[in-house]
């Protein structure tokens, strides 16, 4: 089999692994005319055992309900899912890569309301380094455009179409020259960046988005919450003010692809001289967390084992 240089040996999709220039399809395919799709973004780590996904099961279950919400049925149970995510990993042989599980849906495709239309499930994976530079802290504006609202699409939904907005959003920030955007919700509240959740802290506690200010509660979202609460930091889940953000004593980002990364300007106002210290301290308890140095945390990590690989 022809190996293709990004995606590994494989792709799994609809129960069969592929040569991932072969997995394809229709240009007619519902998703393709309108939007109807769904996906997760998960991490595999290396560890001292071997390659280990991190918050496997979480992710998967989540992309369940964002189906649900569009009465999408995945023809697979997740613990089917979760098993071909490992194989996957296993027979490409990545150390530590990003992991794309998808639903979408196919032919035929010409009514709106897709009730005899094929769902296809599929799986990719490669190897991805840091998706911002951690090095300094990013610039970020706060955008012009606002956050769907969940009373418009369920935010809570990790569907494609949702991804329409986050591209105005990236798009308007790199074109005047930042890393990251920062969405508002429709009421004028912080929402989150265009593909990741946002952190703010003042005074020793750490304060984040609510999730009716149109905010998916990422996975890492929750991670951090759960890390920071063990480090002793109080963690509070309300409505925050654009002005807020520019007296902070720091801001950071987290995502799965993010992980924790600092936020050193927004809208060319330096935060706090660049400080970054809990989104450090917070960024290294999250690596030894992925990369199964802390016990207490294992249960996070599903391990590639050896009997899978073969």
């Amino acid at each position: 089999m022809a190996v293709d240089t990004q995606y590994g040996e494989a792709i799994w999709l609809d129960g069969v692994f592929h040569d991932p220039k072969e997995a394809n399809t229709s240009v007619m395919s519902h998703a393709i005319h309108y939007g109807s799709g769904f996906f997760e973004g998960i991490r595999a780590y290396a560890t001292p055992d071997g390659p280990a996904i991190f918050q496997l099961t979480e992710h998967i279950e989540r992309l369940f309900r964002s189906c649900a919400f569009y009465h999408v049925t995945i023809p697979y149970t997740v613990e089917e899912l979760v098993q071909a995510t490992i194989d996957l990993v296993a027979k490409n042989g990545f150390e530590s890569c990003y992991i794309r599980p998808f639903v979408f849906l196919g032919t035929p495709w010409q009514a709106l309301m897709a009730k005899d239309t094929t769902v296809h499930v599929g799986i990719s994976c490669w190897e991805l380094g840091e998706y911002f530079d951690k090095g300094a802290g990013i610039r970020a504006k706060v955008a012009s455009y606002r956050r769907v609202s969940s009373t418009m699409m369920p935010m809570q939904a990790k569907a494609a179409a949702n991804y329409m907005n986050s591209q105005l959003l990236k798009g308007e920030a790199q074109r005047d020259g930042f890393d990251e955007a920062i969405a508002l919700d429709m009421n004028g509240n912080v929402s989150e960046a265009s593909v990741a959740n946002l952190f703010m802290l003042k005074n020793g506690t750490i304060y984040t988005p609510s999730l009716d200010c149109s905010v998916l509660d990422g996975i890492t979202r929750q991670v951090i919450m759960r890390l920071a609460q063990d480090q002793g930091y109080p963690v509070v889940e309300r409505h925050i003010g654009r002005d807020e953000l520019y007296v902070a004593d720091e801001i950071f980002l987290t995502g799965t692809a993010a992980e924790i990364t600092s936020v050193g300007e927004i809208d060319h106002i330096v935060i706090n001289g660049g400080t970054r210290t809990v989104a450090d301290e917070l960024l290294d308890l999250y690596r030894q967390t992925v990369s199964g140095q802390l016990p207490q945390y294992a249960d996070w990590l599903t391990h590639v084992t050896p009997a899978v690989a073969e």
